[in-house]
């Protein structure tokens, strides 16, 4: 378990180096491009989003669940990526027109078809990477995620620098494709399968389907902002949006590489060697949910704050939506561990029934509820993924042998700790002068929200409280050893 820990830290501090970076280089962009021109990438990449769950076909979730692993299912494997990807790529070349007619902005038509140039390179990256993943080879994924990191950051600023406007981030992202495919097989540092094979597809592609049909749901999921947006409203309005989501998304953008390098590789590992799952799935979720759900409910206070002195005002129209997100999230981080321990025990089609009743909740809350307001459609993906909760609830005990009793009373001391960072996170920011400088309110705030945070775990004694226990225990150690 030790070794697992030390893993977990080493990625962690890895994807959040990668997370800084690519943070740096949001904040550039947004003062480099405008919001139309964000806006109108989003809208073409939502469409890569979608191709990319067909390109893969379960592919890589098959390569980290299978116990045993031949040359002849690498090959195999090759051989389904190499299909599918490439017929994607050709599907989405050809469709750019289409989809450009679809929103009404020529512009989309270009980025859309640079992104599908990028699904001809992406399956020689791709086994390697699930091979490094499957490995827990930590050191070996850190040194791509460094050169892929550095290569997209170069290129993003450079040719946001030369004008290329919503062109940018879709040339940047070929180049990237490419170059982390290059260090995915070096870092691997052993020969792999180049020809395809298609004589034991089947096992691979039936083990696909599922998790083909849960990831296009999901996909759909996330895809659903830019569409109905793009498509009732302005590509100004994508950009609004997609700032809002990318703010409420800064802690899982920190947490959730790290929790997705290992969750489904973790959880098949547990199912191997002992059978139910249902335990470390509590277990794993309570700690990832003790950093979550606190740090959504300090977003949604300095959401005025946040958005001020990471973008500059001509963002701040995106600020009425953060709450409302900030909930839908919460409610989401509840349940980020479902489908990889679903795959993990070998029933990836459990988890496509709560995926698509979660998609058909909130188009139709939105369709309900959307008055030309950012505001409210936000309110409406909320209360789209509330309604969907019920059914993960039966999944879990259905497929895991989870009972909707043992999640309530884990999750509940999440709750209240998350009430208790929240009322004293508002306390302070209503506190503070109504002329406090951004910086300043978030750094109060932070503080408020780290001490209400240590507190919460220690009073009602979560898991959280052990690990940090037990970091404490090996710093104190490590400080002796060095006196």
């Amino acid at each position: 378990m030790s070794s697992v820990r030390q893993k977990v830290a080493l990625q962690f501090l890895v994807s959040n180096l990668a997370l800084v970076a690519n943070f740096v280089l949001t904040i550039v962009l947004a003062r480099l491009l405008s919001p139309q021109d964000i806006g109108i990438f989003s809208m073409s990449a939502v469409l890569m989003a979608v191709a990319h769950v067909f390109r893969d076909f379960g592919v890589t979730a098959f390569i980290k669940r299978e116990k045993e692993l031949t040359h002849g299912s690498l090959r195999n494997a090759l051989g389904v990526l190499l299909a599918t990807s490439w017929s994607v790529a050709g599907a989405m070349y050809l469709s750019a027109p289409y989809w450009a007619e679809f929103f009404r902005e020529g512009r989309v038509e270009p980025v859309v078809q640079v992104l599908a140039i990028g699904f001809v390179f992406i399956p020689f990256g791709a086994i390697p990477m699930a091979l490094l993943s499957r490995e827990m080879a930590v050191e070996k994924s850190a040194r791509v995620t460094a050169a892929s990191t550095v290569v997209f950051f170069i290129a993003s600023v450079v040719l946001a620098l030369k004008g290329f406007g919503p062109m940018t981030m879709a040339w940047a992202n070929l180049i990237n494709i490419i170059a982390t495919g290059a260090m995915a097989r070096w870092a691997l540092g052993r020969p792999l399968p180049w020809l395809p094979a298609f004589d034991q597809s089947k096992g691979i592609v039936h083990f696909g389907v599922g998790s083909l049909l849960t990831a296009l749901l999901k996909a759909a999921d996330s895809a659903l902002p830019d569409i109905l947006l793009g498509r009732k409203m302005t590509p100004a309005d994508v950009g609004l949006f997609s700032r809002a989501n990318s703010t409420v998304n800064m802690v899982s953008t920190a947490l959730l590489p790290t929790v997705n390098y290992f969750a489904l590789p973790y959880m098949a590992r547990v199912h191997h060697a002992n059978g139910p799952v249902a335990h470390e799935y509590l277990r794993a979720t309570s700690l990832i949910n003790a950093l979550m759900l606190p740090a959504l409910a300090a977003i949604a206070v300095l959401a005025h704050d946040i958005v001020s002195f990471l973008y500059g005002k001509a963002w701040l129209d995106a600020v009425p939506a953060i709450p409302w997100l900030c909930l839908a999230y919460a409610v989401s981080s509840l349940f980020t561990l479902s489908a990889p321990a679903l795959t993990g025990v070998g029933k990836p089609y459990a988890a496509i029934g709560p995926t698509a009743l979660l998609v058909v909740a909130k188009v139709a809350c939105a369709l309900w509820l959307m008055d030309g307001t950012l505001n409210t459609f936000a309110l409406a993906m909320a209360l789209g993924q509330l309604l969907s909760l019920p059914y993960q609830l039966w999944i879990h005990q259905r497929h895991l042998s989870l009972p909707w009793t043992d999640w309530a009373k884990s999750t509940l001391p999440l709750l209240v700790q998350t009430a208790l960072v929240g009322a004293v996170c508002f306390g302070i920011r209503e506190a503070l002068p109504v002329n406090t400088p951004a910086w300043a309110a978030i750094a109060t705030v932070g503080a408020g929200a780290l001490v209400s945070f240590l507190a919460g775990c220690f009073l009602l004694a979560l898991p959280m409280a052990d690990e940090l226990k037990r970091l404490q225990h090996a710093v104190l150690q490590r400080a002796r050893g060095n006196t």
